[in-house]
């Protein structure tokens, strides 16, 4: 028999039906193809660093020389002096997920696709994965996010609230990276100007390999971008017009990542007091976008409501809230709000974005005899951080135009 090449692994006895029932935990060198082809799929391969584990905690460690290390020597005098060196290290803890899915028989004996339908679905769901799993890089935010129930869940409505729990695993890069460099953009679009002034924000130590460094952006803000450098009459406007190759603005690549929201969510936890203005991390705050609920959130519940004779007030423009007279906050409550912000935008070197999947994956098949359908099930551990804050810089509250 003939060896399976890694495309044939890859589509057959990782993402197809036949051999899940058999497969269980996979083992390393599946998981490593695995690893390989969810983030192949997610467009991140190459762009991140990728760090595959097996142990509960990965921790990465770093050494640092610091500041200035050489001295003036005089001959045959000891420099009376003697640099170190400081460690320390960065943990990825890996948090379990799971993706079920389930196909009943009525619709494998009635679909058009006959036999090869089961085949296809697991694909697709195999797509979702790496989508979910980019999501969660990006997005996460131990807070918790409150979202509109029909936003996540199928069974969901457009007036309830629930908390994301998916999204409330670990904090993603975009939350991360507010303990870095930060540039406030204040409104302006997105330009040459930005960008320089982002590049002009890191630390000079960490600019002297400019062509392994990013920005990282939302597909319609890198679009944007695109639009304005085509209309220039050169070589470099014909290059944005007329092909699909990433912009290199200053030398640096311009990656646009599709899950990367224009207006991405945030989430806060904060304390109204009396009818005090809160200042929010962000401001040119999308308007209406705003949920506000208790912080002991759990099922689906109401949100307070916004606008003077009601629970809270909101300044979009300048970025605060503040509980209303009439509100039924009382007053010293610590609430969760979750809104959007104006886009966002992150610079640093390719390396430093860090995405963890552990090596113990099972892909599972099982069977309900009672309700006739079969049961698949992807279960994976995953993790993200940076790695170096000081060499990251976050644009918040760009302009979307």
């Amino acid at each position: 028999m003939s060896k399976m090449t890694n495309q044939e692994l890859l589509e057959k006895a990782i993402v197809t039906t036949d051999a899940i029932a058999a497969q269980g935990k996979l083992n390393p060198a599946q998981a490593d193809k695995f690893i390989d082809y969810v983030f192949d799929l997610t467009g991140l391969s190459g762009k991140v660093r990728t760090v595959k584990f097996r142990n509960e905690q990965y921790d990465i460690d770093k050494i640092n020389i610091g500041k200035r290390a050489a001295v003036p020597k005089q001959e045959a005098k000891d420099p009376g002096v003697r640099r170190g060196i400081t460690t320390s290290k960065v943990s990825l803890n890996p948090k379990e997920i799971m993706l079920p899915v389930e196909i009943s028989d009525t619709f494998l004996d009635i679909n058009l696709e006959g036999a090869s339908v089961e085949d296809h679905i697991m694909k697709m769901f195999a797509k979702q994965f790496a989508n979910d799993l980019e999501e969660l890089y990006i997005d996460g935010d131990i807070l918790g996010p409150a979202q509109i129930s029909d936003d996540i869940y199928d069974d969901g409505d457009t007036t309830s609230i629930v908390k994301d729990t998916y999204l409330g695993l670990t904090d993603g890069w975009l939350k991360i990276a507010r303990g870095g460099n930060v540039v406030d953009a204040n409104g302006t679009n997105i330009g040459s100007a930005l960008f320089s002034k982002m590049l002009n924000a890191i630390p000079e130590k960490y600019k002297r390999n400019k062509m392994d460094m990013k920005f990282f952006l939302s597909s319609n803000s890198e679009q944007n971008y695109r639009l304005a450098v085509s209309n220039r009459a050169t070589a470099a406007g014909d290059n944005a017009l007329n092909s699909t190759s990433n912009l290199t603005p200053f030398g640096m690549e311009l990656v646009p990542v599709p899950l990367l929201s224009q207006t991405p969510r945030v989430t806060e936890h904060v304390t109204l007091t009396g009818t005090t203005a809160v200042q929010l991390k962000f401001k040119n705050i999308v308007s209406a976008s705003d949920i506000v609920v208790l912080t002991s959130i759990s099922g689906k519940v109401s949100p307070y409501t916004q606008g003077a004779g009601n629970d809270y007030v909101m300044d979009y423009t300048n970025g605060t809230i503040a509980r209303d007279g009439a509100s039924t906050i009382p007053s010293g409550t610590t609430v969760k709000i979750s809104y959007r912000s104006e886009s966002q935008i992150l610079l640093t070197h390719y390396m430093n974005l860090i995405v963890g999947v552990g090596r113990d994956i099972r892909i599972e098949k099982d069977r309900d005899i009672y309700k006739s359908v079969n049961q698949y099930a992807i279960t994976a551990k995953v993790s993200s951080q940076i790695e170096n804050l000081e060499a990251v810089v976050l644009a918040k509250n760009v302009g979307l135009n």
